[in-house]
């Protein structure tokens, strides 16, 4: 299966899903002006990896900002992966946030609750130079 690579801007998140080098990360602020046409083709891409691949996936997610149709976009993402590990997919979230960032670690702990797979809430120290 082929790689998905969309690179960063201001709006939008790098996201890498690559089961070459099993990497699958989605990282940065997450504001695009259309939320749905941003996130469909990742919808997309995991249902064909799921319907194909029996590989574990452990995604790495650091988003530093999102706005609501963006949080809308991302619970679809984690229902739909939630659907394919209760088929019997291997899936980990390893949610990301900044120790002090309340806000992404309350949604961080609420993806924790509404889904069944493992998600590993990962503190990290703010690095205004990597920003």
């Amino acid at each position: 299966m082929e790689k998905l690579l969309i690179e960063k801007t201001f709006q939008t998140p790098y996201v890498l899903l690559d089961p070459k080098s099993n990497t699958y990360e989605i990282t940065g602020n997450s504001f695009p002006n259309n939320a749905l046409r941003f996130y469909v083709p990742i919808l997309d891409w995991f249902t064909r990896y799921f319907l194909n691949e029996k590989k574990e996936v452990r995604l790495q997610v650091h988003i530093h900002y999102q706005n609501s149709s963006s949080k809308k976009m991302f619970t679809e993402m984690m229902k739909l992966l939630d659907d394919f590990y209760k088929e019997g997919k291997a899936i980990q979230l390893d949610w990301n946030y900044y120790s002090d960032d309340e806000d992404m670690l309350l949604s961080g702990t609420h993806i924790q609750k509404e889904v069944s797979f493992p998600v590993h809430l990962v503190p990290k120290q703010p690095d205004p130079d990597k920003e």
